[in-house]
């Protein structure tokens, strides 16, 4: 190579260098709009981290500012065993494909395949959870079998009582428990558990679909974690523990009356009859309590509609307190308003919706006419995004910032199945802010810290956001450990 070559060579380098610095400066607006994205990018994670990070220290701190009490606390009624199997695996375990897109349907009972796939579409679609009885025996015992095959299925301890007393325990409670169940299931409760009722050779099985949020069946997709929950329970509809659990409930002298596992009589075979009378058992049970013993309702999935009517009647006019979800509160009060069921609501609603549902429910439940009746002053619904306790102004219920702190702090450990929150694995849908109403001219109210609380006339609210976990392990039983850590901390003490 001569001189001229080295010469022109090097000129050629120093355009091609000259060309690259032009083509990355600052001021190009390609490369510009590059590392603004990245900033904008990092800081809206930041903010985000910063945020969650702000609002699990103030949940904490409220959680821990309360002061427990050795509340006595009873709780019926029924138990059973949970079997989790994951939902993909048990349809490959049956052999049982997803409907077609558009045929997704609702049933009041399950007889057969077809109506459990359509069904289980119909809410995995909405990402509601839901509960069915099934009534063909050989047909539950097939495919529960099934379930059974399925890798990572697992029985636990079930049922709306023993899993509420498993969590009042865990919170300082002394706890009287009115269900029959096998030795085997007794192992599992806590030492201190007081249980009353016989021991079964056998417990019922509750078969439990779980599903993450964007998991794929076929052509639906969950838009949430959730469950399906299936039994063919022939011991708990009959609330067979009812009698001696009357008698230990004098004994104990609670603070606190919880009655739950009511809605195992849903579409389930009994005698109308028979029905009415097991549930005139537990109003009397009620009735028989002192003004300060205070009597918690807990909602579950309905879908029976003589059996809501007799629940309108016999018991909800005696409670106090009554707690239950989203797709739980929307049925309330259609049933109260119309007598009609509302089969699935959205799975997420609005703070605003739900506000105004829970002012209505109060209104509804006091229009209710019966001998002796109380009045309901406190309501909490748990959703996927947040907690929100409605008390009535001047009640005896107290601390409901640190129920709603407790609550959302539950929600995340229990579904993370963890003992703390993990902020890796935890993300906030409740925005900063959120209208009180959906009507016209609604006040905002903002989170500036991690729960928001407001008087509003007669009604005192408080909302909490949830760090929703992120990497679902358990659905089941997160209702029942929520509404139960939010009752402890609002019990009203007895004055000496």
């Amino acid at each position: 190579m001569n001189r001229q070559d080295v010469k022109r060579q090097k000129q050629t380098k120093k355009n091609e260098d000259s060309e690259t610095t032009r083509e990355f400066s600052l001021l190009n607006p390609y490369f510009l709009g590059t590392i603004l994205l990245g900033i904008g990018l990092y800081t809206a994670t930041k903010f985000r981290g910063d945020r969650e990070g702000h609002i699990l220290k103030y949940l904490e701190a409220k959680e821990n500012a309360y002061i427990p009490h050795n509340h006595h606390i009873a709780i019926g009624f029924g138990a059973c065993q949970d079997l989790l199997v994951d939902f993909d695996k048990f349809f490959k375990a049956l052999d049982l494909g997803p409907p077609k897109l558009g045929d997704e349907s609702h049933f009041r009972s399950i007889r057969g395949d077809e109506e459990l796939n359509k069904m289980f579409a119909y809410f995995f679609l909405a990402g509601a959870a839901a509960e069915r009885f099934v009534r063909n025996i050989d047909y539950y015992k097939r495919i529960v079998d099934a379930a059974k095959t399925v890798e990572g299925a697992h029985l636990t301890l079930g049922g709306n009582a023993p899993v509420m007393a498993t969590r009042f325990i865990k919170e300082g409670a002394t706890v009287l428990l009115g269900a029959k169940m096998s030795t085997n299931l007794r192992n599992l409760l806590p030492g201190s558990l007081q249980v009353s009722g016989d021991v079964l050779n056998e417990d019922d099985i509750h078969l439990i679909l779980e599903y993450k949020e964007g998991s794929k069946w076929g052509p639906f997709k969950a838009p949430r974690a959730n469950r399906f929950i299936m039994h063919s329970d022939g011991n708990n509809p009959q609330i067979s523990s009812l009698e001696s659990f009357v008698d230990d409930v004098k004994l104990l002298n609670p603070n606190l009356l919880v009655i739950g596992g009511l809605h195992m009589m849903d579409n389930v075979p009994l005698n109308k009859t028979f029905r009415e009378q097991r549930l005139l058992k537990v109003q009397e049970l009620i009735r028989s309590q002192k003004k300060t013993t205070y009597v918690h309702f807990e909602m579950a999935s309905y879908v029976d509609e003589s059996l809501m009517r007799q629940l309108n009647g016999l018991i909800f006019p005696y409670v106090d307190s009554m707690g239950m979800n989203e797709q739980e509160l929307p049925n309330l009060i259609s049933i109260l308003r119309t007598g009609k069921v509302n089969v699935v609501s959205d799975s997420n609603p609005r703070v605003a919706t739900v506000l105004d549902e829970m002012r209505e429910l109060y209104i509804l439940m006091s229009q209710l006419k019966a001998e002796d009746m109380r009045d309901l002053t406190r309501i909490h619904v748990h959703t996927l995004a947040y907690q929100a306790i409605l008390v009535i102004r001047g009640s005896k219920w107290t601390n409901s910032e640190a129920a709603a702190a407790k609550a959302s702090l539950i929600a995340h450990k229990w579904v993370c199945a963890d003992d703390k929150v993990d902020l890796a694995k935890s993300r906030l849908i409740l925005d900063e802010s959120f209208a009180t109403t959906r009507a016209t001219g609604s006040k905002r109210i903002y989170l500036n810290s991690g729960v928001a609380c407001w008087d509003e006339d007669m009604f005192h609210f408080c909302v909490a956001p949830n760090l929703v976990c992120t990497d679902a392990v358990q659905t089941a039983g997160a209702g029942d450990n929520i509404s139960a850590a939010a009752l402890v901390p609002q019990i009203p003490v007895p004055t000496p």
